[in-house]
């Protein structure tokens, strides 16, 4: 789950607790591929898991009409 403008700076997206948790898209360190349909994201010292698919992310980053 997540929600984006086509100019995002930030997405609200589900971790893999089930939460739903804002992230600044500009804050971002790194960005991986965990498992099918999940990212893992390195923001500062935190790692978050997010379920969203690699693809689908790297889409949101650039604005990508893929919603």
């Amino acid at each position: 789950m997540y929600s984006y403008s086509s100019r995002p700076s930030w997405i609200m997206a589900e971790d893999s607790n089930g939460n739903r948790v804002w992230i600044n898209l500009s804050k971002i360190d790194y960005a991986v591929e965990n498992n099918t349909g999940w990212t893992m994201l390195l923001i500062g010292d935190i790692k978050l898991l997010i379920n969203i698919s690699f693809d689908k992310f790297g889409k949101i980053l650039t604005g990508g009409a893929d919603k």
